[in-house]
């Protein structure tokens, strides 16, 4: 086993992550764990390459990884997931779905993407090109340009889809599109572990920061709103009644459902398994 004196822990640095590290960024909770904060395909990243022993990934890295000398492991009981609309992956258009030809994928996104993918091609039956765009771009406005870039679609994530939410003249909420399809939860992002790493005890640590943070939110809206310059009133619906934390049977289901599309969609490899580590 290898074993660090401090863990390197990375967190996305969402909005809808810090009710799950908020205790930790303001020390409530003793731990010694070296907390960093990326973006979610940064995240990845750097847990596949061993600058990170734990991290919060998005789904999709957990069954494409890869990473050398060493499996994953999923910690239970905690995710990121939604139960219907999540709000803050969305896609922005110009045009009904049917008549999209090219996508602008935000840079940040990973399990995003693959699930837009996944949507298009099972719920709508379609297969459009796609483009690459910053996550600080103006859906409206990049839209409206029809000379360059020439895409009908923005797929945005995290608090940058919050921000442009109802900016163009037509919008599809992936979470929702996903219950609406298959009935179950679509699990964004989960806590994991590089296999061969001594955990000691970080599971229940991030437990109790869960706890502790979900009791916070009201709190941690006001705060996210003044630095994002978001509404109070919106980044508290969004962390209460959008975003799901626990990752319980339903949700796990529907993990495994992503999965088989994907495979079928060539978005992943097949034969890879949900293993998590023991309590």
């Amino acid at each position: 086993m290898v074993q660090k004196s401090r863990l390197r822990v990375g967190a996305v640095s969402f909005l809808n992550t810090k009710p799950l590290i908020y205790p930790l960024l303001k020390k409530e909770i003793q731990t010694d764990i070296a907390l960093s904060l990326d973006v979610p395909s940064s995240v990845a990243a750097r847990l596949s390459d061993s600058r990170l022993d734990v991290g919060l990934i998005p789904i999709i890295e957990y069954f494409r990884a890869n990473p050398s000398g060493t499996n994953y492991c999923i910690l239970p009981d905690i995710s990121i997931a939604s139960n219907g609309g999540v709000q803050s992956i969305q896609l922005f258009s110009r045009v009904p779905v049917h008549e999209i030809r090219r996508i602008a994928l935000d840079t940040s996104s990973r399990s995003s993407v693959a699930l837009l993918k996944v949507l298009l091609a099972e719920k709508y039956g379609i297969s459009p090109a796609f483009t690459t765009c910053a996550p600080t771009v103006n859906p409206n406005t990049a839209l409206q340009n029809r000379q360059y870039p020439p895409f009908e679609a923005v797929l945005l994530i995290g608090d940058p889809a919050l921000r442009h939410l109802g900016t163009t003249e037509y919008c599809v909420d992936l979470g929702e599109v996903w219950y609406k399809l298959t009935g179950l939860p679509f699990v964004y992002a989960c806590w994991v572990a590089r296999e061969n790493v001594s955990l000691g005890d970080l599971t229940q640590v991030l437990l109790q920061s869960k706890e502790r943070g979900i009791a916070q939110i009201p709190e941690i809206a006001q705060t996210e709103a003044r630095k994002l310059g978001l509404p109070e009133t919106l980044c508290l619906d969004y962390l209460q009644n959008h975003i799901k934390y626990d990752l319980d049977e339903s949700a796990i289901a529907g993990m495994e459902l992503f999965y088989k599309f994907a495979v079928k969609n060539n978005l992943a490899p097949p034969c890879r398994s949900l293993n998590f580590v023991s309590n």
